[in-house]
This record gives structure tokens, C-alpha cells and sequence, in this order.
């Protein structure tokens, strides 16, 4: 009898120890992304503060018309919006309107009704991700190239569709935090800025 005891002990320790284990994996991964992004929009600012000063240097300076610089901006430019459209969602900084908590001073209906509009949000965004992929798809059939440097416009168009799907899954994890506060539970994600 102790030695079944035992074993069920066991199997919820293994249980306890194996979902820790998960959420340390699911962890690293959230904050490794969100890393990846903070690098990335670091980077392309920094880039197209270059190419901006490049620019500007080769016109008035050098007096030559550099718009194989200001084509180049404007493709990293793409990618730098949408990562910072990224990063808006996960920081869930983006725009929004917000005048329900005037009305909803319990704090479990103004839950519920943070979920119906994040719900709304990300059926918006999923239909974004759905333009975006048929608009990556036709940049790829039409391999539509750059007037200067004939660069191929998919390389900028494909930032629409990654961003939607990246903002898609921020919002999602919106909706299931807000669904949890809505039923008093605790959100599953940690708080922007806490590492």
C-alpha cells in the first residue's frame, strides 16, 4: 500500500517537475523572441539612419542624385514598420480606444469585454494574415523588381504577411490572458518588461 502511494506521489512530482521544465522552455522561447525582435528593430534603425545620412550626404554634398540609397530605405523601411508593429502587439502598446472601463467597473465585466475585443482584434488580424500571404504569394508570381536596383518587391512585401502572422499569435495570447482574467484566473503571459 505505501509503496502505490509512493508511486502516485512520484508520477505528481514527475508531473510538477516536467510542467516546470515546459514552462522554462516556453519562456526562453517568448522572451528569445521578443529579443530577436528588440535586435531587429534595433538594427534597421540603425541602418536606415545610415542610408538617410548616406543620402543626404550624396545629394547635397557630392551633388549626385542617390536614389539607389533611398530605394534601399524604403525596402528596409517595410521590414522596420512591421517589426515595430510586432513589438507594439506583444508590448500591447498599439493603438487603441478605450472607454468601456468607464461604463464596466467590475473588474471581471470589463475582463469580458477586453476578451470580445480581442477576440475582434484577432479575427482582424487573421484576416490580414490571409491578404498578406495571397499578396507574398502574388509578389512571388509576379516577381515584381525595384524601378532602380531591381531588387525583387517580395523581399519588402513578405514584412506584411510575417508581421500579420506574428501580430496574429500576440493577439491570440491577449485573448487567452484576457479570457483567464475574465473567469478569475491569473494570465498565462508574463507581463511586458518582466524578465
Amino acid at each position: 500500500m505505501p509503496r502505490a502511494s509512493c508511486g502516485v506521489l512520484g508520477g505528481a512530482n514527475m508531473d510538477a517537475s516536467s510542467s516546470s521544465a515546459l514552462r522554462r522552455i516556453i519562456f526562453a522561447i517568448w522572451y528569445g523572441m521578443v529579443k530577436v525582435e528588440r535586435a531587429f528593430l534595433i538594427v534597421c534603425s540603425i541602418f536606415i539612419t545610415l542610408l538617410v545620412f548616406g543620402a543626404v550626404l550624396m545629394r547635397y554634398i557630392f551633388h549626385y542624385p542617390g536614389m539607389e540609397v533611398e530605394e534601399i530605405a524604403t525596402l528596409v523601411a517595410f521590414w522596420l514598420y512591421f517589426a515595430g508593429a510586432i513589438y507594439g502587439t506583444y508590448e500591447r502598446s498599439h493603438i487603441k480606444t478605450e472607454l468601456i472601463h468607464l461604463v464596466l467597473k467590475q473588474p471581471r465585466h470589463y475582463a469580458m469585454a477586453k476578451s470580445a475585443a480581442s477576440f475582434i482584434t484577432l479575427v482582424l488580424a487573421g484576416i490580414m494574415s490571409y491578404w498578406g500571404y495571397t499578396f507574398f504569394i502574388w509578389g512571388i508570381q509576379k516577381w515584381a523588381r525595384s524601378p532602380v536596383l531591381q531588387l525583387p518587391m517580395v523581399y519588402a512585401q513578405s514584412s506584411i504577411f510575417v508581421g500579420a502572422v506574428f501580430m496574429s499569435f500576440y493577439f491570440l495570447v491577449e485573448l487567452v490572458d484576457n479570457i483567464r482574467q475574465a473567469l478569475g484566473l491569473a494570465p498565462v503571459s508574463m507581463p511586458p518588461g518582466v524578465e
